[in-house]
């Protein structure tokens, strides 16, 4: 970090520090000021030098303090903290713009530096493909309670950091920094009369909201910034080589919000159904603010440009399938052929919009028909543009705008996330035990031993006719998770095939617990035998979350893998098998360090299990 860096840096937290300073005084009164002044001079001093007698007169004055100062100087420090904060991460974004406008290496972790390193070790193009074609980054959003942020809190914090990035116009004059400068003091006094945690429990509903505000101010934006800077970090290095190179879509996006119900009784099939939809209408938003935005780019005229023969003929043969859009304007745009294209395709957008939204509200009925059905009608109009657009020498148009606009559908479908499904393993040992019970041959589950399970079990699994169940009989919560497995199959035919990403068996201690889910996926329609082969609409990830279980991993995953009727629905399912280790479990249960030896040892076990049997792990 250069000296004049971290000079820019020291000055924007004393900036809001100061900014903070006044709101104290004048909000909550010059003693609640001094008392934060005085416990950030004396504690800043002790981490240079201790001192037992000054640390002695600092918990003296925090003991002393009445309940409401308390209170105040608390928050006070804690907004300081979230102040400060932005500041840093505001330091290291300008840094990082910093270094690619200078055209060198870029940080550790960047694409730059990954390919630098690979093209100095002589790794040729065709290996990067074949890297790229395995890589996968999937960071996954939980509603975790140590995240207790209010979405208007963080709403507000964004404006703080947009703000104070306006500061950084080196053209600005004093009038406007002085201006922009009492709007941030402003939005901190506005902070500061705001409550930091919720005043009732969030439901689940709340945390699904919560989960989608980052796509909404961030990440939106960001995907289509992520492939192309991967594409520039090709050419910078491969130079022209790199044009044969095709950058996969590697990027997705995952949740456990409104998926996990491994002791939570909040969240039913219901909640999963509410969540996969509220999902469906936040990215189909997303998809109509694009193509308007589009229809203020592609502003062609047939004067200037022909496009493909391709486009004209699905331009005409939706314009006789959706005549209600140019019901009153039936020459809005006709000389404008992509204008006149995406108007359509933004009228089917917002018909698909509708449908989500009154599935939302409990209708029913009343449909529309023309709306998009799934991502792939939506991506055929889209490819279908860009096409044309190359066909008359506008490759460059194709590759703006419109490409960051295949990227988003690429990576976000119209399910925008895949929901995990997560439940402990006794839920399901139950369910199947009562739906054994209630067939003719009136099968005792538990008495059976584990290799017994795993004979029936496959056995069934393999039936071509699903077991009869009689829902009434079931006790509720073995219903309850019936209905989770229908609620995907019914999801996955309603939103999208991707709309689910994989179910995690929390607290799994034998093979039998993942060919019990798979059964009653089997049940779901979601896998099984269609004419003379398998099939699987499901991913099973096994938790294995203690120390004892760690260690069992061994013999239960070669159990499993080594099961005829596993092994077959794993090859159905594109021979992936998914494990989920408990690092935070294990490490309360026996330690950091018998935790980290018992991880490692688990990969190594599973990473020979895999390779010799030809699956990706």
């Amino acid at each position: 970090m250069s000296g004049n860096s971290d000079k820019q840096l020291r000055a924007r937290v004393r900036l809001f520090g100061n900014l903070l300073g006044n709101v104290l005084e004048a909000q909550a009164g010059k003693d609640v000021l001094d008392a934060v002044e005085t416990l950030r001079k004396g504690y800043i001093s002790l981490h240079k030098a201790d001192n037992p007698k000054k640390r002695r007169k600092l918990a003296s004055l925090i003991e002393n303090l009445d309940a409401d100062t308390l209170t105040h100087v608390v928050r006070a420090f804690s907004l300081y903290f979230s102040l400060a904060n932005i500041a840093e991460e505001a330091f290291q974004h300008r840094e990082r713009r910093r270094q690619v406008r200078a055209g060198g290496p870029l940080w550790v972790g960047s694409f730059d530096s990954v390919l630098r390193d690979y093209h100095a070790q002589g790794v040729g193009i065709d290996k990067i493909q074949g890297v790229l074609d395995r890589l996968a980054y999937m960071p996954v959003f939980t509603a975790h309670p140590t995240e207790a942020k209010r979405r208007t809190v963080m709403e507000n914090l964004r404006r703080i950091f947009l703000l104070s990035e306006q500061l950084n116009d080196l053209r600005l004059g004093r009038e406007e920094r002085g201006i922009i400068t009492h709007q941030l003091e402003t939005e901190i006094q506005i902070l500061w009369k705001t409550d930091e945690v919720r005043a009732v429990k969030p439901d689940v509903r709340d945390e699904i909201k919560n989960g989608l505000f980052y796509y909404r101010t961030s990440l939106f934006q960001a995907v289509p910034e992520v492939y192309r800077n991967m594409r520039k970090a090709l050419r910078r290095i491969y130079g022209e080589e790199a044009e044969q190179v095709k950058v996969p879509n590697f990027l997705k996006f995952g949740s456990w919000i409104g998926g996990d119900r491994d002791g939570n009784p909040f969240v039913t099939a219901e909640t999963t159904v509410m969540a996969v939809r509220m999902h469906q209408r936040e990215v189909l938003r997303e998809y109509l603010r694009q193509i308007t935005k589009l229809s203020h780019i592609l502003t062609h005229s047939y004067e200037m440009s022909q496009p493909s023969a391709a486009f004209l003929e699905r331009l005409a043969e939706d314009e006789v399938n959706l005549p209600e859009p140019f019901q009153d304007k039936a020459h809005r745009f006709h000389t404008e052929p992509y204008r006149r294209k995406l108007y359509l395709m933004r009228y089917r957008m917002r018909l698909a919009l509708e449908n989500v939204e009154a599935r939302l509200d409990g209708r029913e009925d009343g449909f529309s028909e023309q709306a998009y059905r799934d991502e792939q009608e939506f991506m055929d109009d889209l490819q279908l543009i860009r096409d044309s657009l190359i066909s008359h020498g506008d490759a460059i148009i194709a590759d703006e705008a419109l490409q960051d606009l295949i990227h988003l559908v690429e990576t976000f479908g119209f399910f925008l996330v895949r929901l995990d499904i997560r439940q402990e393993s006794t839920r399901h040992t139950e369910t199947v035990a009562e739906i054994l019970a209630q067939q003719h041959e009136g099968i005792d589950y538990h008495a059976l031993s584990e290799e017994e399970r795993l004979t029936t079990l496959a056995e069934l699994i393999g039936r071509p006719e699903a077991l009869k169940i009689d829902m009434e009989a079931l006790s509720r919560e073995s219903a309850e998770t019936v209905r989770v497995f229908n609620v995907m199959a019914e999801m996955r035919r309603e939103v999208s095939a991707r709309a689910f990403g994989c179910y995690v068996i929390s607290m799994t201690h034998a093979a039998s617990h993942v060919m019990e889910v798979m059964l009653l996926a089997r049940q779901a329609g979601l896998a099984g035998q269609r004419g003379y082969g398998w099939f699987c609409d499901i991913q099973i990830s096994p938790l294995f979350e203690t120390i004892e279980d760690l260690e069992h991993i061994e013999p239960v995953m070669t159990t499993l893998l080594n099961n005829d009727t596993y092994a077959e629905l794993l090859k159905a399912s594109g021979n992936t098998q998914e494990v989920m280790l408990g690092y935070s479990d294990s490490c309360k249960d026996g330690g950091i360090l018998a935790s980290a030896w018992n991880l490692y040892q688990a990969q190594k076990h599973l990473t020979e299990l895999a390779t010799a049997r030809d699956i990706d792990l």
